[in-house]
């Protein structure tokens, strides 16, 4: 399979005249800005206004939690809505569901976008986030994430996980910890999705995540986005059942991880996994 990094990413640059495709391109790079200072601004509305009304509402805290969350998730999708509608981003998947029946699982994916978060929490309700502990100092960000359930990466992860799991959440987690480097290889795996499974004796749905042309990586921030517009797919490639599956999470994160690469057409064996 041919790696992501190979794809083009400029090929107007030598069909159109100078003028004419840095003017194109500094519109496709204020319109990424538009789009994303609207995100940020919905963040503080939301987090702010919108979701402390809601939670007012009766019910328990799970099912104000839910509630939350499909507002959020809702946000989000009309947050990609607007990429798609200015052509600087579409995410699609070609399933609606993620989980085999209604037993919560753990999703663990690569990490190729700065929004691979918002597409799949857009596309796939009851599904919450591992987030870096940093985002919780972060204010337009923090208030969404403690309200919606999301789970931030603390010395407490795993007891917070297994809870959202119990409440009937999808446990998103990318192992790498940060963003896929453009072109591979994978940054080594954490193994804390594995043992969270094992523990939690749940399911493990491994989703595959490709964006064509690369976009909104570490090394390629809206300035640098490509000409055409990038398509993220989310595919979900299989289902593993810890409780059935005889290698312990370290083993299992190794072996996972080596499969991410080859999927992906990386070379080089995976490394040691990492704690979580």
């Amino acid at each position: 399979m041919a790696r992501q990094a190979t794809v083009e990413l400029y090929p107007f640059k030598a069909k159109v005249p100078a003028a004419i495709y840095w003017m194109y391109r500094g519109i496709r790079t204020v319109m990424y800005a538009i789009t994303f200072s609207l995100f940020w601004t919905f963040c503080v509305l939301v987090g702010w206004l919108w979701l402390p009304i809601i939670g007012l509402w009766p019910g328990s805290r799970v099912d104000r939690m839910h509630r939350l969350l499909r507002s959020v998730g809702r946000g989000f999708g009309v947050f990609h809505f607007m990429l798609h509608l200015f052509r600087l981003f579409h995410r699609q998947s070609p399933v609606k569901l993620l989980r085999p029946g209604r037993t919560p699982v753990v999703l663990v994916a690569n990490h190729p976008t700065l929004v691979d978060v918002t597409a799949i929490v857009s596309l796939f309700p009851n599904t919450v986030a591992v987030a870096r502990s940093g985002f919780m100092g972060n204010p337009l960000l923090a208030r969404v994430i403690r309200i919606c359930g999301f789970v931030p990466a603390t010395t407490h992860v795993m007891q917070e996980c297994e809870r959202r799991l119990r409440e009937g959440f999808d446990v998103l987690v990318f192992p790498e910890g940060t963003r896929s480097p453009v072109g591979g290889p994978l940054h080594p795996f954490h193994r804390g999705a594995f043992e969270l499974a094992a523990r939690a004796k749940v399911p493990i749905v491994l989703l595959k995540l490709t964006c064509t042309p690369p976009a909104l990586s570490k090394r390629l921030p809206i300035w640098k986005a490509p000409d055409r517009m990038p398509v993220l797919t989310i595919e979900p490639i299989e289902t593993i059942y810890p409780a059935d599956a005889k290698p312990t999470s370290r083993e299992m994160c190794r072996a996972i991880e080596q499969r991410y690469q080859d999927l992906l057409g990386y070379p080089g064996a995976a490394v040691a996994a990492s704690e979580p």
